[in-house]
């Protein structure tokens, strides 16, 4: 958006009314600084997904371990 104004003056009341405008209509729309937003968890793809329980570290440690032993079987 823009508007091409000569007169100094009223171009500083429209840029002063533009940005409280814009500034007011930040504050109505940001979240509060408590409120935790993620749109994620809404989404429809992730409503039948479960977290990761308490052991997902031992799935890498057993690809890694897998991994490792290729390289050893390759290389020997």
């Amino acid at each position: 958006m823009g508007i091409l104004v000569q007169d100094n003056s009223r171009q500083s009341e429209l840029q002063n009314r533009i940005s409280s405008e814009l500034r007011e209509k930040a504050q109505h729309t940001s979240p509060r600084p408590g409120d935790d937003v993620d749109l994620a968890e809404d989404s429809e793809y992730v409503k039948h997904l479960k977290k990761t329980g308490r052991f997902g570290w031992f799935w890498f440690v057993l690809i890694l371990l897998a991994v490792i032993s290729v390289i050893i079987i390759l290389v020997i």
